[in-house]
């Protein structure tokens, strides 16, 4: 039998990337022809040139000159989000400066709206994370899901789909991919390669892929485009907690475990049907590790403690509080120091998500989310008849599912959530409704590989073709589009008195 690593993704790495991939920084080469140059600025360009033509149009009626500055700055942060034009990072910093520039707000004023527990809490989950892979405990929780369902190819997509997807509401979605994936290929590997079982490759990838997207949503801490509606829905003084989010979200995640195993196993039937052999030998290889040591109980033991505390407190200590408790009390007991935190946390994403959340605020205090939002209902009105209720959620969840597959979910939200958030209270519809559901819309990134990082890690391995999204993901896209605005908005949430 041999002996090499079977759950190891390195002879993977340089294989097949996603379209556009670069080792370069985003933005490219400054060298070259000055065509060249341009071809590579276009976008930021542009940028600029729309910030500085809506800053120099006359001011709307309704709208402040302040407002309008900060829609200025909104179409700018809107066309970096979706070209990355800049890096996303940087984007966050020309955010703030942009506002003291502009005289927005001072030089005091602004780096207060980058802080906000949400930011707190996007950086604990990404800590809590580090930890929990440190100590190899992805890996044994993954392997202990898959027993649970059994060696039937079935029962292994379903296995599959439902660990990605609750693992996601807790770790980040990209976080859950890299548990998974190694476990994924090593499936296909052993099972004949995806020359001879090119179905089992698609469905394996798609089922990791699809299981953290419907999963990121059931909770806050699923993803930072969660914390930031929270952020949004909390400075208009909705008060919201990670249980009532939970009660809220889960449903659509349960129900969407089921229904993506079953329409996958239907589209992309398996050359195998019993994976017995190949997860012992998974299992075997991830035992050779040892049992759990006495750290790796502590960190999951911290890990569930801080999901309780979020939780039963979140509402009286915040989530982002919580968080950092738990991260405390791991350093203090040694199973993390501080340089492996640092290296291991996406300091850019947490940048990124403050900037987000300031670029919220600025929308609000100056009166452009009120403004964009009577637009939206002006148009939603004379195109449609809509004015308020349910009509409105299915035209806002509507718009951030289409938007997410051209975007990251985070940004979507982010330029999206004050925007909405405000024309429901204008039009005497629950904010938090509409908050939720713009969060849930945002998650139905199934149709392009750029809609999420899950989905360009799935296909970077090159068992998927771009159409296999489009063939898997349509039918998905439509189904989540329905249970959200009828089976959640339009009975579940009445039901628990939401409106």
């Amino acid at each position: 039998m041999t002996t090499r690593k079977i759950i190891d993704l390195h002879h993977f790495k340089n294989k097949d990337k996603p379209p556009g991939y670069s080792s370069s920084p985003v933005g490219g080469s400054t060298g070259g022809s000055p065509a060249r140059r341009f071809d590579e600025r276009k976008w930021l360009i542009l940028a600029v040139l729309l910030l500085i033509f809506i800053c120099l149009m006359p001011t709307p009626s309704g709208l402040s000159t302040e407002g309008k500055y900060a829609i200025a700055l909104w179409v700018f942060v809107v066309v970096c989000f979706l070209t990355e034009a800049v890096p996303l990072p940087m984007t966050a910093m020309i955010i703030g400066f942009y506002q003291v520039v502009m005289g927005i707000g001072t030089y005091r004023d602004v780096p207060r709206t980058f802080m906000d527990d949400a930011v707190i809490f996007i950086m604990g989950v990404l800590m809590m994370g580090a930890m929990l892979v440190k100590y190899n405990i992805h890996n044994k929780l993954a392997m202990y899901m898959l027993r649970i369902s059994g060696t039937r190819i079935d029962r292994v997509v379903l296995g599959t789909v439902a660990f990605c997807a609750l693992s996601a509401g807790f770790i980040t979605e990209h976080a859950t991919v890299t548990i998974m994936l190694p476990i994924g290929v090593a499936i296909v590997s052993l099972s004949g390669g995806i020359k001879k079982v090119p179905n089992l490759g698609k469905l394996m990838m798609l089922a990791i892929a699809y299981g953290v997207i419907i999963g990121g949503v059931f909770t806050p801490s699923g993803g930072a485009r969660n914390a930031l509606m929270l952020s949004y829905l909390n400075s208009l003084g909705v008060s919201m907690g990670y249980g009532q989010w939970i009660l809220m979200a889960f449903p659509f995640t349960m129900l969407m475990i089921f229904f993506v195993t079953y329409w996958l196993l239907r589209l992309f039937k398996p050359e195998v049907n019993d994976l017995e052999e190949v997860l012992e030998r998974i299992q075997h290889e991830i035992d050779a590790g040892g049992p759990m040591s006495v750290q790796a109980k502590l960190a999951l033991v911290i890990f569930i403690a801080v999901v309780i505390g979020w939780v039963l407190f979140s509402t009286q200590f915040g989530v982002g509080n919580i968080a950092m408790m738990g991260i405390v009390a791991a350093a203090i007991l040694g199973l993390v120091d501080w340089n492996y935190l640092q290296q291991k946390t996406q300091w850019g994403v947490v940048l990124l998500y403050a900037g987000a959340i300031s670029m919220g605020k600025m929308l609000v205090a100056t009166g452009a989310a009120t403004w964009l939002a009577t637009q939206l209902l002006a148009a939603a009105s004379v195109a449609f008849g809509i004015t308020k209720g349910l009509p409105l959620l299915a035209v806002t969840t509507a718009i951030t599912a289409f938007t997410t597959n051209t975007m990251a979910d985070g940004p979507t939200v982010a330029f999206l959530g004050p925007v909405f958030i405000q024309a429901a209270e204008l039009a005497d519809t629950s904010p938090l409704a509409i908050g939720v559901a713009t969060s849930l819309g945002s998650a139905f990134s199934y149709l392009l590989i750029i809609a999420t990082p899950a989905n360009a890690i799935v296909y970077g391995l090159g068992f998927l073709k771009a159409s296999d999204f489009l063939k898997a993901g349509g039918f998905l896209f439509i189904l989540s589009f329905f249970i959200v605005v009828v089976g959640l908005a339009g009975i579940w949430w009445r039901m628990l008195g939401i409106w």
